[in-house]
């Protein structure tokens, strides 16, 4: 159930190359953009005047960016890295982290009788943190062919995740505009320390 929530968490993501690194120095328009922090896990954002902030995510653990193109956003988000696996400190690697993830979407979207097809994993770079960028696309009676991009880093105590959502024919479109917020994007405090959000262990 931790599992599911934290995966759904990132769900709730960019066709680049493999090895690329998302945080160059911004330029000048870049700079005036608005600046978005997360007060939870110290990762911020600056993104275009004429796109929309949303609501936090649950727990501030995120938020919404909406560009102006119809049923596109832009969801970025923080959480811990507390469920074990194959690391070295028992917890997830980036690897199975990606595994669980592309199981729960197939599985989230195929309750809505929506058939996901997945492109190959690119490894990356997110802010200087080793990352995986998954993408798939699908086809929705409402809003059409879609598709989406699932960037996320994991370190050995938090992780950062990026939900990118677009239709596939404006892709072309607001992909440029992302991919330069994403060069401003830094991730906050370090992903490898002990988080001050790791559950205390109970006292005898």
């Amino acid at each position: 159930m931790i599992q599911t929530c934290i995966l759904i968490t990132i769900a709730m993501s960019l066709n680049l190359t493999a090895q690329v690194a998302l945080a160059a120095p911004p330029g000048n328009e870049e700079r005036a953009w608005n600046l978005y922090t997360n007060a939870r896990f110290g990762f911020s954002v600056r993104y275009p005047e004429n796109w929309r902030l949303g609501n936090p995510l649950s727990d501030g653990v995120g938020v919404t960016l909406h560009p102006p193109i119809d049923n596109s956003l832009v969801a970025l988000s923080g959480h811990m890295n507390v469920l074990e696996g194959k690391s070295q400190d028992g917890r997830q690697t980036l690897d199975e982290f990606a595994m669980a993830h592309r199981r729960i979407i197939t599985e989230l979207y195929g309750k809505k009788t929506i058939t996901v097809k997945w492109r190959q994993d690119q490894e990356m770079s997110l802010a200087g943190y080793p990352a995986k960028q998954l993408t798939f696309t699908y086809s929705d009676d409402k809003q059409g062919k879609m598709i989406e991009h699932h960037i996320f880093s994991l370190g050995r105590n938090e992780g950062r995740g990026i939900r990118i959502k677009v239709p596939l024919s404006a892709e072309d479109r607001v992909m440029p505009a992302i991919t330069r917020m994403l060069q401003t994007y830094q991730p906050g405090r370090d992903q490898n320390a002990v988080s001050p959000l790791m559950p205390k262990p109970d006292q005898p």
